[in-house]
């Protein structure tokens, strides 16, 4: 059986603030788009407003602070400005190395385009020849694809 005349109301991390809690609220989101960050394709997508709607947590919970409240909004602040930075760094990192990649092989990248692009022609000329063939064997004209024949 549980006492309720000694145990206290739970401290809340904001503890009514407004200000606190709209800086709680945008580190939490900037914290899951800086998560987010992490993903290759995603990354440059969210980093920005990540790193932005951090910097705002950031200012708004030290002017929450320095109004005494809790500080669990500036450690949520601190926390999604920190992993936005880290994962800008992998994200340029990533690209980097993509880039440095591409220009040691651009050269054989280049020289696979163009036989790729030699091989589609071959390949729609064979296609053009075989429906031509097929169109005279069916007694239609090469030139329009009517037929000669009456239905």
């Amino acid at each position: 059986m549980m006492n309720t005349s000694d145990s206290s109301s739970p401290s809340s991390c904001c503890s009514g603030s407004p200000s606190c809690t709209a800086a709680l609220v945008l580190g939490i989101i900037a914290l899951v788009l800086a998560l987010i960050g992490f993903f290759p394709c995603l990354g440059w997508i969210t980093l920005i407003p990540a790193g932005l709607l951090a910097t705002i947590a950031l200012i708004m919970s030290i002017v929450a602070v320095s109004k005494g409240s809790p500080k669990g909004a500036l450690v949520v602040a601190i926390i999604a400005l920190a992993l936005s930075a880290v994962a800008g760094i992998v994200q340029a990192w990533m690209a980097s190395a993509t880039v440095t990649y591409m220009e040691q092989h651009q050269d054989y990248v280049e020289k696979k385009a163009l036989e790729i692009q030699k091989e589609l022609r071959q390949m729609e000329q064979e296609n053009r020849e075989s429906l031509r063939r097929s169109g005279e064997a069916d007694g239609m004209s090469p030139a329009d694809g009517t037929g000669s024949q009456d239905l």
